[in-house]
This record gives C-alpha cells, sequence and structure tokens, in this order.
C-alpha cells in the first residue's frame, strides 16, 4: 500500500571536525573553537523547545522513518557495509566538511540521497558547509533542511520516490493501449532499468475470465456494503454483484502476480459492463494507484502523487468538458469516470451510475470539497519530465462523459492549458508542489512549475 511506505534511513558517523580541531595539528582550533567558551547563541538554540519535534526518534515514532543503527565509515571499503535497501543516508553533523575525498566518492557511487543531519527543530546549522557543495559532486543529490516543515517536505519526496521504486504493475490489454499515445522509448525493460519498476502483461481475456469465475457467494458482503455506502443510480444496482467481482477479481490477479497497481487497455476491452472504473476507484481508496486506458505516464505519476501526499488521487483528462469561459476565468477542468470515496465533501453523497450514459457499466461520481487547495500533476511521454502547479476546486459536476468533472482555479489556466504535457494529469487535496519538485530532483526527471 502506497500511504503505508515507510522510509530507511541509513546513519553514518565520520571523523568530524571537532575531532580535527581537538588535536594538535590545529593548536589555535583546540584551544578557542573546542576548549575555549562555547558561542552564547549556539547554547540558547540547543535549549529552546521546538513547537513540533521532527529528530529522527520523533519521526520514527510517528511511522514516518525507520532509523537503522549508525554505521561508523572511515575507508571506501567501509562504505560496503551500508545495506542496499535504504532510501537515505544520514551524515552526521559536519562530518562531510573535512572528509576525506576518497570516502565522499564512495558515498557519492551509491546514487542514494544523503541528508545533512537536522536537530529536533528541523534546522540542519551547518548543512551548507560541505564538500559535496564542490562542482564534481554536482549530480550528488545531498539535502539539508531548515526548519519542521522543510524535513516532513522532504520526508515526503523521500516517499514519493519510494513509491516508484516499489511500483510493481499489473498491465490489462494491448501496450501502447488503444487510446493513449506511448513514447517508443518508454517500454517496459526502460522502466526497470530507470526506475526499479516492474510490469507483468496479460490479456484482457483472462481478466473477463476471472471476473467471471468469482461466485455470487463471494460478493455477497461486498454488495451489501456498498449498498449502505453508495446510492445507485440508473438502474445499477441490479448489476451490483457483477461490479463487485470486477474488484475482487481485481484483487486476486494483484495477489496472483504479486504486484501492488494496475492498469488497463480499457477501449480494448468487449463490452462496457467490464470498465474497471468503480473497481479502480475504491482500489485507490485503499492504497493501490490504478491507471486508466494503458497509461504509464499517468500511473507513474498518480504513484508518485500517493506516495508524496499520503492519500488518494485521481486522474483524468484535462480540459475536455472545458469552455472558453472557463478559460478565460484562469479554471481549467479534469474530467474522468474514476473518483476514490475519499474525495466526498462532508454530507454528500457517493453515487454509482452508469459508464457514458450507455445503460452498462458502473462509474461513480461525488462531489469535491468546494475551495479545497488542490495539487496537479503530470509526467511526459518520455517519462523524462514531471510538472505540477496548485489550485482550488471551484466547481463539481456530473459531465456523463466522462461522467466527474472538477473544475479547478489556477493561477494561469492558459499557461496550464498550453504547458501542461502527458496525455492524462493526476489530482489530489493539498499542496505538494514542492515535496514534487524535490522528488523529480531525485528522480533524475526534469521538474516544470507550470
Amino acid at each position: 500500500m502506497i500511504e503505508k511506505l515507510t522510509i530507511i534511513i541509513q546513519p553514518v558517523r565520520m571523523r568530524s571536525v571537532v575531532e580535527l580541531w581537538d588535536s594538535d595539528e590545529t593548536p589555535i582550533a583546540k584551544m578557542a573553537w573546542v576548549k575555549g567558551p562555547k558561542k552564547p547563541r549556539d547554547v540558547l538554540r540547543c535549549a529552546e523547545k521546538p513547537p513540533m519535534d521532527v529528530s529522527l526518534e520523533a519521526l520514527e515514532k510517528m511511522g514516518l522513518i525507520r532509523v537503522l543503527e549508525p554505521i561508523k565509515i572511515s575507508s571506501p571499503k567501509d562504505v560496503e557495509r551500508i545495506p542496499k535497501d535504504i532510501d537515505a543516508i544520514l551524515i552526521g553533523d559536519a562530518e562531510d566538511v573535512l572528509a576525506d575525498e576518497s570516502l565522499l566518492d564512495s558515498l557519492a557511487s551509491l546514487n542514494v540521497p544523503l541528508l545533512a543531519e537536522w536537530d529536533s527543530w528541523g534546522y540542519s546549522i551547518h548543512g551548507r558547509i560541505s564538500k559535496f557543495r564542490f562542482k564534481k559532486y554536482r549530480s550528488v543529490k545531498r539535502y539539508h533542511t531548515m526548519g519542521a516543515s522543510d524535513v516532513l517536505s522532504l520526508v515526503r519526496a523521500l516517499k514519493g520516490w519510494k513509491a516508484i521504486k516499489s511500483l510493481r504493475t499489473l498491465y490489462i490489454g494491448r501496450y501502447p493501449s488503444c487510446s493513449v499515445e506511448a513514447s517508443p522509448e518508454v517500454t517496459f525493460d526502460m522502466l526497470k532499468e530507470r526506475f526499479g519498476s516492474k510490469v507483468v502483461q496479460i490479456g484482457s481475456k483472462e481478466y473477463i475470465e476471472e471476473v467471471n469465475s468469482i461466485s455470487d457467494d463471494e460478493v455477497e458482503d461486498i454488495v451489501e456494503a456498498w449498498k449502505r455506502d453508495f446510492v445507485f443510480l440508473d438502474d445499477r444496482i441490479k448489476m451490483a454483484k457483477h461490479y463487485a467481482k470486477i474488484y475482487v477479481a481485481l484483487k486476486k490477479l494483484l495477489n496472483k502476480y504479486r504486484v501492488n497497481s494496475v492498469t488497463m487497455d480499457c477501449a480494448g476491452l468487449p463490452d462496457p459492463e467490464y470498465v474497471p472504473c468503480l473497481a479502480f476507484s475504491l482500489l485507490i481508496n485503499e492504497g493501490i494507484p490504478c491507471g486508466c486506458e494503458g497509461d504509464i505516464p499517468a500511473l507513474f505519476t498518480l504513484a508518485l502523487v500517493m506516495g508524496v501526499s499520503g492519500r488518494p488521487a485521481l486522474m483524468g483528462n484535462l480540459n475536455e468538458n472545458v469552455t472558453h469561459s472557463d478559460i478565460e476565468n484562469n479554471i481549467v477542468v479534469v474530467n474522468h469516470d474514476v473518483v476514490p470515496p475519499y474525495f466526498t465533501c462532508m454530507g454528500c453523497k457517493y453515487y454509482v451510475r452508469d459508464y457514458h450514459a450507455m445503460g452498462k457499466g458502473a462509474t461513480p461520481y461525488t462531489d469535491l470539497i468546494d475551495g479545497m487547495d488542490v495539487t496537479l500533476a503530470g509526467m511526459h511521454w518520455d517519462m523524462d519530465s514531471l510538472w505540477a502547479t496548485e489550485g482550488k476546486v471551484s466547481w463539481t459536476k456530473d459531465l456523463i462523459h466522462c461522467r466527474l468533472g472538477i473544475g479547478v482555479k489556477v493561477e494561469d489556466a492558459k499557461r496550464v492549458s498550453k504547458e501542461a504535457f502527458g496525455h492524462h494529469i493526476v489530482l489530489t487535496y493539498g499542496n505538494f508542489v514542492q515535496e514534487l519538485r524535490r522528488t523529480a530532483e531525485i528522480m533524475g526527471v526534469k521538474f516544470v512549475r507550470l
């Protein structure tokens, strides 16, 4: 589950500058800087109590990170003891200031984010001073924080990267899909090589056979829960068992192929009754990224946004069902058939309706929270760049084809409409633009702020 990702941090300890200065090699430093009077405002700073404790211990208690036992490293050989499955390396306070470059070269070669140690306030006071700031280390991802919000933002960015690295996708149907252009650069092998993400492809026939193999008894409890929680329209209640079988079948396929995300070339399905819109909405709500129309860049963006935000997200077309008046008033429209229940506004209902008013299939609709901050993001077809911007929910409407329409007030709708790339875009509640910028840097892709 994307929301349950925990960042694994490996602290390393090197010879500190204080240890160097406390030697006969540097007499003045030893007498004045180490043995001399403490800096009065440093003493004051160390005694200050933070309004929010973001020390490693506190973050571990929150379940955001897991901190391994520190490893003492004094030579490149010691670096080999660092586990391969960590998400970041934490360098002790100012220990990379005067460290031997052969040691820093070895750390840099791991291609793992390097973090400068921070205090309980989230401040890495000496973080800006480091040999890693030299031009030779320009490609190294090293981060130092200034405050609790900066620490939390960094942890979210690391979770976004981990969401991509740990992505295992079930692709159902033809690739490229029948409705979304795919760059010739983007192959399943490339996804494995560049991002560490695995894709398992099966045919639509296997999916349909799995749905049809589910018995009525297996979905009885699910249907009863849906009847309590959802409002069925367009006679969809008559087919509720069938749609529940789609939901169960997808879960079984995810388990069978040991994957944690799914996308489908739904345009190639033989019957609208097998569209997975409702099932996808519910699976996303449970932390499983689900992408429509076999759109791999959109699926990766969805997983990334879910990882960064720790909450569900949805994807859709940009500016389908838009008017000139919308854009003139700086409103862009996100329009599709998948919406997790998480997005439902207080007191609003979650509806199950037919697919594109065809009298077949099941698509959900709900009203979002008016005025809520949202993040919009998208990934290029070549999967080498990411864009993001923030806005506010202006309105939600049932637009039938596709059913869910979300008007989002942005700073410059014309710019977003012209410069946003990728087929589908992703939306979630909250502003996570800064986190996405950092994650893009960690991933090694270009970031564009719209």
